[in-house]
């Protein structure tokens, strides 16, 4: 049997190592892409859906859109017109986002930040360039980096 007939399959649990960083765009691109952030980021609001109402955070918002935090790293676009003010008990683990949100929305470019990587390291860099889920961030070491809103504040 020769090797072309042979198939290589990854093992299960197998870590997908990429073979290079990803370029400023397609950075940007897993960003949701350049945008600014409205006042209303942070905001606790009920998406109106057929026949129920699910809590959420406003990410970001357009004149004619908002993207909603519903939950477990989970994102919903809605029409403006399907948002309303919160009622009631909210979910708890909402809060933290709301904060997040509200404390990104109040940083604007050209400021120095602090941010975490994914092992929760804090570095310091400044806000290239405001996306709608997070920023670029040009490192100390000069690289520019794909930041969650989640893992930003200002330094």
């Amino acid at each position: 049997m020769s090797d072309r007939s042979r198939y290589h399959l990854p093992t299960f649990g197998a870590v997908h190592v990429p073979t290079r960083a990803p370029t400023v765009d397609e950075a940007r691109a897993s960003l949701g892409g350049r945008a600014s952030t409205s006042p209303e980021a942070g905001a606790l609001v009920q998406v109106i859906e057929a026949s129920s109402r699910v809590s959420g955070v406003i990410v970001f918002a357009s004149a004619e859109e908002r993207d909603v935090w519903i939950g477990e790293g989970r994102l919903r676009r809605v029409a403006r017109s399907s948002c309303v003010d919160a009622e009631g008990p909210m979910d708890p683990a909402l809060a933290p986002v709301a904060a997040d949100a509200s404390r990104f929305a109040a940083l604007s470019e050209g400021t120095r930040v602090r941010y975490h990587d994914r092992r929760g390291v804090a570095h310091e860099g400044t806000l290239v360039e405001k996306c709608r889920y997070g920023a670029l961030v040009e490192s100390s070491a000069g690289r520019v980096l794909a930041v969650s809103f989640r893992r930003i504040e200002r330094a």
